[in-house]
């Protein structure tokens, strides 16, 4: 798969409207083929040889990539300078990527995307505004603020060609970002971009030769945007309000799935108090939720509306996630909750777990409610 590092494209076609979005095609691959057959002893059988060559291109490739990305020159992505809480933030996020960016991020990259972010914010549009820019800086510099012309005469997070605006300008993630929405809301009036794919609307203001490059990073993009995009605390009734929107105890509610996804967002126990607690999907799994990032073990008698009552441990199907409504009765002896049921969908009912601890439930008072 690419890595950050490489930003290869095609340059614009005579009479086409590349100017903004095209990339020029990478060089070297000459160089590699031939540096390939030069490690190919003579006298080797054919087949012998073309492994060789594969193996001397594969190993000279790594080499090339190496170069180039010790070569790259970065400017800032913003006023203040990368902190260690960004490192931490990187070094978590960096396990649960999946794509281009796996094994790259780091603090720099995190407050290139961050810059991003808040000039996606500071227009006043959606936090899936931010998913397509952030998918686009993943693809286009690695989400870095490349200051030097590797690549024609490109720069910046979007690699974005001398026609866009003058250097400053391109290098200022603020005022880059801002043009590539500036770009995207002429594309798509009426905020059409909205309902599109996400790697459509990335190539349909980049313009790149590689348009199939953009949507598998959108997944990646999303879980960065999720983690940098201020959320509000939700309030108790709005936790209870999102878990009714799953339809409980009617025709009408979620089958329960480990696999399938309603929403976004897993068809599970733990699935579900994601979706109510806005989370951002698939969510959490239970140990994620009953983990310091996002929960605080209470007291069971100390349970309130929006809270969690979580067994976390044992085996993937032994394992379940309920959100306390009410208590049941002025003792305390048992509450009526929300759950993604196993075999059944999504449930409101009452419950008695969590009240003696022999059965391995605990509570939890997420940090999303305030």
């Amino acid at each position: 798969m690419p890595r950050p590092h490489l930003m290869r494209r095609t340059p614009p076609r005579a009479g086409s409207s590349r100017h903004a979005g095209g990339r020029a095609a990478g060089a070297g691959t000459a160089v590699l083929i031939a540096a390939a057959m030069a490690v190919t002893a003579p006298g080797t059988p054919a087949r012998a040889a073309a492994v060789s060559t594969t193996s001397a291109a594969v190993l000279t490739t790594r080499a090339a990539v190496s170069t180039t990305r010790a070569a790259v020159s970065t400017a800032p992505c913003g006023g203040a300078a990368v902190t260690a809480g960004d490192a931490d933030l990187a070094a978590r996020l960096d396990t649960r990527m999946t794509m281009k960016m796996r094994g790259y991020l780091d603090g720099y990259r995190v407050t290139c995307a961050r810059a991003v972010v808040a000039a996606v914010r500071a227009r006043g549009l959606p936090r899936e505004a931010a998913v397509i820019a952030v998918t686009t800086a993943i693809v286009e510099s690695g989400v870095r603020n490349i200051d030097r012309e590797v690549d024609h005469d490109s720069l910046g997070v979007f690699q974005q060609r001398a026609t866009w605006g003058t250097a400053a300008q391109r290098l200022d993630v603020a005022w880059a970002t801002g043009a590539f929405l500036d770009k995207m809301l002429r594309k798509y009036p009426d905020g059409s971009w909205r309902s599109a794919v996400v790697g459509e609307v990335c190539q349909r203001v980049q313009v790149s030769k590689y348009p199939e490059r953009y949507q598998p990073q959108a997944a990646d993009a999303r879980l960065i945007v999720e983690e940098l995009w201020p959320v509000p605390g939700l309030t108790p009734a709005q936790v209870i309000a999102r878990a009714l929107t799953w339809n409980p105890g009617t025709v009408k509610r979620v089958p329960y799935s480990q696999v399938k996804r309603y929403g976004g967002y897993r068809a599970d126990g733990s699935g579900y108090a994601a979706m109510a607690l806005r989370l951002g999907g698939p969510g959490p799994d239970s140990r994620g939720l009953v983990s310091a990032r996002y929960s605080t073990r209470v007291a069971v008698a100390a349970l309130r509306p929006g809270d969690l009552v979580i067994r976390a441990t044992g085996p993937a199907t032994g394992r379940q996630v309920i959100i306390f409504e009410r208590w049941a009765d002025a003792r305390h002896t048992s509450y009526w909750a929300y759950q993604q049921r196993r075999g059944y969908g999504t449930d409101h009912r009452r419950l008695s777990d969590g009240i003696s601890p022999a059965a391995g439930f605990l509570a939890y008072r997420p940090h999303a409610v305030r």
